[in-house]
């Protein structure tokens, strides 16, 4: 009988891919994804500690399954960015952890699992942390028989102040493109039909090593693999190029999607923030990128309350939604990471302030994202089908812009990609019809 294993995983799609090479390689030896930790035999927290939100999420959580872990045998391990940065606390305040993992170090799981298994008392025996300077080979067990996410490069090499990456993951690194191109011709025999290039600046690679092409000569190799969708995330405003802008305007498998990060209106924050353009800069990027790619959808990410930031920083925030007429935004309150240049700075914007901040970028971004969604009714587009809602009984997929559309049909359609035309738009959502 195959032991049960149980992955709990915080934070972006990167981590989501790592827990599939955790899932795989645990798989080599015996073991099997549950649902339920209750039927569990090994328990493993694969942690995010970009934000203090997701951190404080890990830290109840595991209040919660050690209670549980009182009442039956099982092994709990905790691994990732949180382990990476805070090993000691994490060991003082929860002792009964049975073995911690670093960013780098998925191999040596089946090791450390053995050693407490084998009863193994030394605590240094089951903790295995390295300095990340390398990009682990796993064998990925995929959550879906559709969708792939493709590791290109891990760690960061730019010094923004509020970011704890090169802490936790190390400083950027790039795969070999002939492994890299391998993995996706290997997806496309196996019928995959989207493939997702993942890296924390996807648009530095090959930068830590001369023998390598740039992003651009990356891109433009992987659109010659005939898998309909390409798409990659995340880029930094300052490493976009028009070359890579070029490939993703001439390859037809390139999907109209741009997740380019800004963090704020205001270049005197920015400049704080050590991000290394302007806000005019930016959105002459996002305007050339609109005129070279028809149909482009940016999406970017904000931080509100960064420190010192006043009413006047942040009327240029809320005005760069207007400009820029993004199709989402991800919004988060800023939090000082341990380690950062931002941590030395007062966190002197109030915490009411901030929130009422959020809400106000939320409450903008959702009447330009409902206004940007109506200029595409009706419209024929395709979408990739990924599953049901089973509380309206609609089927849902993602354009190749990346919005979501909900439209009737049967389930037999996940994983297809369909043609839809667009009869109903709001802020929530897009709806249409199968053609």
């Amino acid at each position: 009988m195959r032991k049960q294993l149980y992955i709990k995983t915080w934070g972006c799609q990167m981590n989501s891919h790592k827990t599939e090479g955790i899932a795989g390689l645990l798989a080599q030896f015996g073991y099997e994804l549950c649902d339920e930790i209750d039927n569990a035999d090994v328990v493993i927290f694969n942690t995010c500690t970009v934000r203090e939100k997701a951190e404080q999420k890990v830290y109840g959580k595991l209040g919660e399954v050690l209670q549980l872990k009182q009442a039956r045998r099982f092994l709990l391990g905790v691994g990732g960015c949180m382990v990476q940065i805070q090993k000691e606390r994490l060991l003082r305040r929860y002792p009964e952890i049975d073995f911690l993992f670093g960013t780098t170090d998925i191999n040596k799981l089946p090791l450390l699992i053995s050693r407490c298994n084998g009863q193994v008392t030394n605590k240094k025996e089951r903790v295995s942390i390295s300095e990340p300077c390398q990009i682990e080979d796993l064998p990925y067990q995929r959550h879906s028989n559709f969708q792939a996410m493709v590791t290109i490069t891990e760690g960061c090499s730019h010094g923004c102040s509020f970011c704890i990456v090169p802490y936790a993951k190390g400083l950027m690194r790039s795969r070999p493109p002939a492994e890299i191109i391998e993995e996706i011709m290997e997806l496309m025999t196996q019928g995959y039909k989207e493939v997702l290039l993942l890296g924390q600046n996807v648009d530095a690679y090959g930068r830590d090593n001369p023998a390598y092409c740039d992003f651009a000569g990356l891109l433009a190799q992987v659109s010659k693999v005939p898998i309909p969708r390409i798409r990659f995330i995340s880029s930094h405003p300052r490493d976009m190029t028009i070359s890579v802008l070029k490939v993703m305007a001439e390859a037809t498998n390139i999907c109209e999607h741009l997740h380019l990060p800004c963090q704020s209106g205001s270049d005197r924050i920015l400049t704080s923030m050590n991000r290394m353009y302007t806000r005019a800069q930016f959105l002459a990027l996002i305007a050339n990128a609109r005129k070279m790619i028809p149909g482009l959808n940016i999406t970017t990410d904000l931080i509100v309350g960064y420190p010192t930031e006043n009413e006047d920083d942040f009327a240029l925030t809320l005005s760069l939604l207007d400009e820029g007429r993004f199709g989402s935004v991800f919004v988060a309150k800023y939090s000082p990471r341990p380690g950062t240049v931002s941590a030395k700075l007062p966190d002197d914007v109030p915490v009411e302030v901030k929130e009422e901040r959020l809400q106000r970028v939320l409450c903008r971004q959702r009447q330009i994202a409902g206004e940007e969604k109506k200029k595409l009714l009706a419209q024929e587009v395709t979408v990739l089908v990924e599953g049901i809602n089973r509380q309206e009984g609609t089927l849902f997929g993602r354009m190749r812009d990346y919005r979501t559309l909900f439209f009737p049909g049967d389930e037999s359609l996940i994983g297809k990609i369909v043609t839809v035309v667009i009869e109903e738009s709001s802020t929530e959502a897009l709806r249409g019809k199968m053609r």
